[in-house]
């Protein structure tokens, strides 16, 4: 389904006769239009206070045509529902690059969140290994469209910006933007075997109560519950059990009687599979839990069709439910199934145990090729990624993965396939050095079939036959290259489409400085960190765009970077060269602190500083939108959107967009309960407390804060930040509560507990206060 454009898009002024607020600034910035002419710029300010909307409004009034031309602003990210696998604290999980951006985004006008214990699997740029490396930040902007871009096996989804990987003719990794690419490119994909040794699974959480109460109420006995057998703390997997839970995921359904008596079913083809049922009773007697078998009939012909079996155990039913589905799924079905994230870190030989546990849902041979199928999508993509970290070649369809071995002769692997333009055009150039027919192994690529890709058992017969006693240094070096390429864990995926799609929401993109890319899509493609904030992106897009020629009236062009002071050191310095080589280019770098931009680039730069807009500029704003949409606001509403906005309209826009999503008539109590914040009497009542040394008043207040509205324990400490102003106590005692606000948002920042240290502010609060009656 297209959704309507978020507000912020919806109503951002395409001219600057439209801007609000940032009178002196405008005037300056239709000077320039008028003229035609105008210096590089530095906009700098608090977010939401109008530095983008000027700068693509100033663009829109400047270049009437040809805007695509003349101005670039620099956004490149995939779409939210693209695959990725990530490592969080020792745990490897296949999820979507948006499920990992929606634990980090907690504020809604926010362009970049930064991350902590995040891992992303990506590619060691010199040996091609495949590792995970740290994720610096995640950044996202809204889209209208998108590619979607079909593969050999598989699909990726990203914005016509964003960059991929592939190999060029040295053999090195090289970005290329989406739009640039064509059907028959050769994309870079992988199968490799990463390491992982978890074996131990904490269960406890799932456990049954162990003890039961009998007896009148004023006369309660508790007594150990007969009804629970087994409890496990924890469980450890061996073969035996990383089968047995593949072959849940195949067979097996969960039931409840209430939430206390859980069994698990699994249900296997009588007689044939009879094997099965023996090794997954055998894998629940391990575990301590009693299992039935019994045969079942088909209603038609009455016949015994298949054997059930029943593992009587509340716990494990209570960890496959929630370890097997999607957690957001009310219905646990075969809709809602996943491959459970401990499977991803296990060792190897027993993912592979779980993949065999899984065939029964597959057709073929394990060891030659298998077709697993299955309606949930999820599931499909899950088993492929399992695959690829786990060695084994496998590609993803319309309700099938499949895994094809090496010495399959039914299907070839693709991950056995290298682009054969690289070593063609190294052995044409040591031709006569080489001392054997080299074009006899590479026929079907020079002549016939005129194919792209080669095996690299092919290629490596031909690199270990060149004499290298014949070679120059340099001829050896690249030699050695396409030897570490033969021999690594990557290979090439042929584009079999490519189509524009309709999107209109946020698109993400994550940051990994130590390789600038990572591993995404439905099977594992290799995508670049597109996050224009790394010397590569200086170099590369915002060089090469420099270098063209206009198409609008107006000759000079504009680069708009936004985020600009975010930009590494020496993206700033490159970016300083590109401003002293291309002149006819202007820059509009977007900041929110102008200090962390570096002197050369200030030096060539006109500096605006954007104020936080006033209640008269944002009270417009409102009622703009209040026409437009149709909306009943009270007086108080207003009020309580001006509070939360605090100056920035990008916040203040979002929350009234949420608040109108319920209703027509707004109230200041939907505005303060959609922002998650408080009323400032709230914060002020609280702070008053604590002052008055009533800290168990001052703790409820601040249990109703955390649990009733929700807020975080950085907006609590900003809000009192806000409200210490506005408190009739002494100036001195303010001084120390600020100081105090200081020391314990830190604290928090730098990992401690949240509840803790809020507490521990209000008793430091009540001391203060003492020691300065």
């Amino acid at each position: 389904m297209i959704l309507d454009l978020p507000w912020v898009e919806k109503y951002r002024p395409h001219s600057l006769n439209e801007i609000i607020g940032q009178k002196l600034i405008v005037e300056r910035l239709k000077s320039f239009v008028e003229r035609g002419n105008f210096p590089s710029m530095i906009f700098a300010g608090s977010p939401g206070v109008g530095k983008t909307a000027c700068a693509i409004a100033m663009a829109n009034d400047l270049y009437k045509e040809g805007l695509n031309s003349a101005f670039l602003e620099l956004n490149a990210s995939v779409m939210p529902d693209t695959p990725v696998l990530v490592r969080r604290k020792d745990n490897i999980e296949r999820t979507t690059i948006g499920e990992v951006a929606s634990a980090y985004f907690t504020d809604s006008n926010k362009k970049y969140a930064y991350t902590t214990n995040l891992e992303v699997l990506t590619i060691d740029k010199k040996d091609f290994k495949v590792k995970f490396l740290p994720v610096n930040n995640i950044s996202r902007h809204i889209v209208e469209r998108i590619q979607e871009i079909k593969l050999d096996g598989g699909s990726i989804k990203t914005t016509s910006e964003h960059s991929v990987i592939v190999l060029n003719e040295k053999c090195e990794l090289e970005s290329r933007r989406a739009s640039d690419l064509h059907l028959g490119d050769l994309l870079i994909t992988f199968s490799a075997s990463i390491n992982s040794d978890k074996k131990e699974i904490d269960v406890s959480k799932f456990a049954p109560n162990r003890l039961t109460k009998l007896g009148p109420a004023d006369n309660l006995h508790i007594f150990r519950n007969p009804k629970v057998g087994t409890v496990l703390d924890t469980i450890r997997i061996n073969d035996g059990l990383a089968w047995f839970f593949g072959s849940y995921l195949a067979e097996g359904a969960i039931g409840f009687r209430g939430n206390t008596s859980g069994v698990v079913i699994l249900t296997y083809a009588y007689p044939e599979e009879y094997e099965y049922v023996a090794r997954s009773s055998y894998a629940a007697e391990m575990l301590g839990f009693n299992s039935h078998p019994h045969i079942i009939r088909s209603g038609s012909s009455g016949n015994d069709s298949a054997i059930q079996l029943t593992v009587s155990s509340t716990q494990l039913a209570r960890f496959l439910k929630h370890e097997f589905y999607e957690a957001e799924s009310s219905e646990k079905n075969a809709h809602s199934k996943r491959v459970p994230s401990f499977v991803f870190s296990m060792p190897q030989e027993l993912r592979h145990k779980f993949l065999q546990g899984y065939a029964g849902d597959a057709t073929g041979i394990w060891g030659d090729y298998l077709r697993y199928t299955s309606v949930s999508k999820e599931l499909l993509i899950d088993t492929a990624w399992l695959a690829r970290i786990s060695g084994l070649e496998s590609s993803t369809f319309d309700r099938e993965t499949r895994i094809v071995w090496k010495k399959s002769s039914s299907f070839y692997v693709r991950s056995e396939l290298l682009p054969a333009e690289p070593f063609i055009t190294f052995m044409k150039s040591i031709n006569e050095k080489a001392g054997f027919n080299w074009r006899y192994y590479l026929r079907h690529q020079l002549y016939c079939k005129k194919s792209g890709r080669v095996s690299k058992g092919i290629l490596k017969d031909i690199l270990i036959r060149v004499r290298l006693n014949s070679l120059s240094e340099d001829e050896r070096n690249r030699l050695s290259r396409l030897m570490t390429l033969v021999d690594s864990d990557i290979a090439v995926t042929e584009i079999k489409s490519i189509k524009l799609k309709e999107h209109r929401g946020y698109v993400y993109d994550f940051a990994v400085p130590d390789s600038e890319m990572f591993w995404g899509g439905t099977i594992p493609i290799l995508l670049h960190n597109s996050d224009a904030r790394g010397i590569d992106v200086i170099r590369e897009t915002v060089k090469e765009f420099a270098k063209t020629i206009s198409m609008a009236k107006v000759p000079v062009k504009i680069i708009f970077l936004d985020e600009a002071d975010a930009l590494t050191s020496d993206a700033q310095h490159a970016l300083r060269r590109t401003m002293e080589n291309f002149p006819s280019t202007r820059f509009i770098l977007s900041a929110n602190y102008a200090s962390k931009i570096i002197e050369p680039i200030q030096s060539r730069c006109v500096v605006f500083r954007f104020r936080p807009l006033s209640e008269e500029d944002m009270r417009t704003y409102v009622k703009r939108i209040e026409i437009a949409e149709k909306l009943e606001l009270s007086e108080k509403a207003r009020e309580a959107l001006i509070y939360v906005g605090d100056g920035d309209l990008r916040r203040l826009t979002n929350v009234l967009q949420s608040a109108a999503m319920q209703h027509k008539k707004i109230t200041d109590s939907s505005i303060y309960d959609t922002a998650a914040k408080a009323r400032p009497k709230e914060i002020v009542s609280m702070l008053n407390y604590a002052i008055t040394e009533d800290f168990l008043n001052a703790r409820n207040e601040l249990d109703g804060l955390m649990l009733r509205n929700g807020m975080s324990a950085e907006d609590i400490l900003t809000q009192c930040y806000k409200e210490v102003q506005n408190l009739n106590i002494d100036e001195r005692l303010k001084l120390e509560i600020i100081k105090d606000i200081g020391e314990y948002n830190f604290r928090i920042v730098e990992g401690a507990n949240e509840r803790i240290q809020l507490e521990a502010m209000l008793a430091g609060l009540a001391l203060a206060a003492k020691r300065n009656k």
